[in-house]
């Protein structure tokens, strides 16, 4: 049955954010099955229609206009500009629940409410981070709008953000995780641990609906930007806005065995902090570490498919559900995949797909032994293609259309 379905998620396409890429998925092969898809977003994300989209509404956003300070941090987190970014801002660690709940939730709440006025909507799925904007879902709900919560990060479980600093901080964000949780019509998390802890706190059965890459990506053409005598070990995208850091790593490639390390190039493309700028630039990795830029999408995953093998990065066990969304890319990509973090959800999911190995993200030493083994014995790749087709988009929205129904009936 064909419902009107309201997405509503602070990123969207154009940008070029990993949040961003879900929306465009969810959006454009929901609309194939046949709902008629609203995305309600900040104009942040640039301006134009989505694919599949009967509407997008783009509200204002103070983080894009001159009130905010930084605007330059965060062009160049999108891409779009050649500086490096820097740290989270420190109004993080005042707002609650978050900085959108100031810069973005008053204009979407806004428009959310007169949009319901005027369209009948079967369901409304708020997409976080940002958490404040499930309060737009629950602005709906009141209204009668059965209203799907969906948690990309966790809340208070391993959450990406700097901790509160006092108590009474804390307690009013749980607070106001409690809220959404027991309100939502349903619950959807990305990965298996995040789904376990809102199930054992709060007794609420949560659908894991993880993220995906979309078949239909266009990848461009290469650009001769490897080394072809040498072993490719590529990372697309960013590390410090989840958390990781590629430190340990560049320890290890100082490790190395000088045999192996003359065969093994690490490239970097995409946006860098300031401190991971540095290190790349190290003159003691210069010649196994070298940095390509910030590529446009459709190059990103032209080098990802010209790459011998791909790399993620986490932070380990201090999150445990990590499984970036770069991460279903390398599987469609059917190369070798090394996660650094072997208690991560991403290591799980490589291993069950029989799609490569991982090794600890914290170790230099386990670090330089992975490495070693990828230009020494590189993994074989397995030809299990449906455990790679439940990670694509086609898959992911014909599950979630199962589940708008069960809430709209």
């Amino acid at each position: 049955m064909s419902r009107s379905v309201l997405l509503v998620a602070q990123l969207s396409p154009p940008t070029n954010l990993v949040a961003a890429r879900r929306v465009a998925g969810l959006t454009r092969y929901l609309a194939r099955l046949g709902h008629r898809v609203t995305v309600l977003t900040s104009a942040a994300s640039g301006d134009g229609q989505i694919d599949g989209a009967v509407e997008v509404v783009r509200t204002p956003d103070l983080i894009a206009t001159r009130l905010n300070w930084r605007r330059r941090h965060f062009a160049a987190l999108g891409g779009e500009a050649p500086a490096s970014y820097s740290a989270p801002s420190r109004l993080e660690s005042v707002v609650i629940p978050d900085v959108a709940a100031v810069s973005w939730l008053p204009f979407a709440l806004g428009r959310a409410l007169a949009m319901a006025k005027r369209n009948r909507f079967d369901c409304v799925i708020t997409s976080s981070p940002p958490q404040s904007g499930h309060l737009v879902g629950a602005a709906l709900k009141r209204r009668g709008v059965p209203w799907i919560a969906e948690f990309r990060d966790g809340w208070s479980f391993e959450s990406p953000r700097r901790p509160y600093p006092f108590r009474w901080q804390r307690r009013t964000d749980e607070s106001v995780e409690r809220f959404v949780v027991e309100r939502a019509s349903a619950l959807v998390a990305v990965t298996t641990p995040i789904v376990d802890d809102l199930r054992a706190r709060y007794g609420i059965d949560a659908r894991l609906i993880t993220n995906g890459f979309d078949p239909e990506d266009e990848v461009g053409n290469g650009q001769g930007l490897l080394d072809s005598k040498r072993h490719s070990l590529v990372h697309t995208g960013r590390m410090a806005i989840s958390g990781s850091t590629p430190r340990p790593l560049i320890e290890g490639v100082r490790g190395l065995d000088p045999a192996v390390a003359r065969r093994l190039e690490i490239v970097f493309a995409g946006p860098l902090s300031i401190e991971e700028a540095e290190l790349i630039a190290d003159p003691g990795v210069a010649n196994v570490v070298r940095w390509v830029g910030a590529l446009d999408r459709p190059s990103a995953l032209r080098l990802q498919r010209d790459a011998d093998s791909l790399l993620v990065i986490t932070e380990g066990s201090t999150r445990r559900s990590v499984a970036t969304g770069k991460l279903f890319e390398y599987l469609a990509a059917h190369k070798p995949i090394l996660v650094l973090g072997e208690e991560t959800e991403a290591a799980r999911i490589v291993e069950d797909a029989h799609r490569g190995f991982s090794a600890s993200a914290t170790d230099p030493g386990g670090i330089a032994v992975a490495l070693s083994q990828l230009v020494e014995s590189p993994p074989t790749v397995g030809n299990d293609r449906a455990a790679i087709q439940r990670y694509s988009y086609p898959e992911i929205a014909r599950i979630y259309a199962e589940l708008i129904d069960e809430v709209s009936r």
